[in-house]
Formats: structure tokens, sequence, C-alpha cells
């Protein structure tokens, strides 16, 4: 099956096949409210390190929701927190407020 079968919308579109990588990058920043941490002035962004990033800051805050549900309070969440994403305590800290 071809391209323009699988995605109609890219079909009716081609020009959305020749995005540039940043500009994806920004259409993700809008659209999931996140923002990816990219090099200004370069053209190009790792997409899969973008994703990746997006993926990891997305368990760590289901994981703080998770910890103060059940109880723990801030200063254990920010120690479990650091341990399982391997984060230092003030990153840890800074994370978990966030989402507390």
């Amino acid at each position: 099956m071809d391209r323009q079968k699988r995605n109609p919308i890219i079909g009716q579109n081609p020009k959305l096949l020749r995005l540039e990588k940043r500009q994806a990058a920004d259409v993700i920043n809008v659209v999931s409210g996140f923002e990816l941490n990219y090099p200004e002035g370069k053209g190009t962004v790792n997409m899969c390190l973008a994703i990746q990033e997006m993926r990891i800051e997305s368990e760590m805050e289901g994981a703080v929701e998770t910890y103060k549900e059940i109880g723990f309070s801030l200063a254990e969440t920010i120690k479990r927190i650091a341990e399982r994403f391997q984060l230092s305590e003030s990153e840890a800290s800074e994370t978990v407020k966030l989402y507390w």
C-alpha cells in the first residue's frame, strides 16, 4: 500500500512530508504543551531524543501523582524520583514540585 492510501491527510498535502524537523518540533511543542529543548539557530532537531524526553517527563509526572495519592511525603517522593530516574536530589526536587 502506498503512502497516500495509508495516510490520506498527507496524500492530500505532500508538503507535509517535507516539514523540517524544527518545524515538527515546533508543532509538537504547540500541540502537546511540552517544551522540547533544542538549540536556537540549528535547522534540525533530534526527534527521537525529543520524544524520549516527553515520555520520561510523562513517566515522572505519573510517578509523582501516584506517590502522592498513596500517601508518600514530599521528601520521600523526591527521594524515590531521584532513585528511579537517576536524578540528583535538586533535579528531583524541582521535578516533583512541578507536579505535587
